[in-house]
């Protein structure tokens, strides 16, 4: 399959054990030249604006994402080694050195996962051969904290993972796929329910990617909506944190169980990969 193709593609990712099982599930399958792995901004982390009480809560969390990761992903310590592999300061992924390198290396299509916004330079030299995996249902959820937002508002039907072309507007661009976790159980919490989708994505997101290379994939124009809802990173807060703890400690995946097929109804998806 990656002989028949016929091209070189490269990742957009970050450093995390999650991007790098995306990655290495896209080896896989994909002629994956070059790995671009930028590092991630320490403001995601910072906690220096909170009292103890808050700083005490984020720590716990980010604590908690990355046992759960590792319980995950835990064969995903490094990149594939068939792939070249640059390690790129934050900020670093929209300039000359980098439109040089995907140069250098023939690149004909880029895969985005983790990696900050792509800008106008790479936009309008690769045009539709952006494909990005974003975590979250375009055009339910955009931005930042997608699969975190849906809990905080009791929306579990909108937990999920889109796969679009990229555009100059955030998680906008035409739809390839759409997936949801396959199951979601009473023991799920934050991290479980986000690492499900990851586990999944990095099945689907690279067979989605062969379907559109070669032609079987015809992108669909996103839905205009009038509640959709996007996010940043000022927007996830201790008070959000603990909200979406409340929820599911009180019966919120319970009562999405009862009613499922009702809420998932209600939030129609763009399904072209036959399980």
């Amino acid at each position: 399959m990656k002989k028949c193709l016929k091209m070189n593609l490269a990742v957009f990712t970050s450093n995390h054990l999650r991007h790098k099982y995306i990655a290495t599930e896209i080896a896989k399958v994909l002629p994956l030249e070059l790995i671009i792995c930028e590092e991630k901004s320490a403001v995601i982390q910072d906690t220096s604006n909170y009292n103890n009480a808050d700083t005490l809560l984020l720590k716990n969390h980010f604590k908690n994402r990355e046992i759960s990761e590792n319980l995950f992903f835990e064969e995903c310590y490094n990149f594939p080694s068939d792939s070249s592999l640059v390690n790129i300061k934050f900020g670093e992924i929209n300039s000359k050195n980098i439109l040089k390198l995907l140069s250098d290396y023939k690149i004909d299509f880029i895969l985005l996962f983790g990696s900050s916004i792509i800008k106008s330079m790479i936009l309008e030299k690769y045009g539709d051969k952006i494909i990005n995996l974003h975590l979250g249902l375009s055009p339910y959820y955009k931005g930042s904290g997608t699969n975190f937002f849906p809990i905080v508002n009791n929306e579990f039907e909108c937990l999920g993972a889109t796969i679009h072309l990229a555009n100059h507007k955030v998680d906008a661009g035409c739809i390839l796929h759409q997936l949801r976790p396959d199951v979601i159980s009473l023991n799920d919490d934050i991290y479980t329910l986000g690492n499900k989708i990851i586990k999944k994505a990095g099945i689907v997101f690279p067979q989605i990617v062969k379907k559109y290379l070669l032609g079987q994939i015809k992108p669909q124009v996103q839905r205009k909506l009038i509640n959709s809802k996007e996010y940043r990173l000022k927007d996830f807060t201790p008070e959000n944190l603990r909200i979406a703890s409340t929820i599911i400690k009180n019966g919120g995946i319970s009562e999405y169980l009862k009613n499922k097929i009702e809420r998932l109804n209600s939030k129609p998806i763009i399904n072209n990969y036959n399980e």
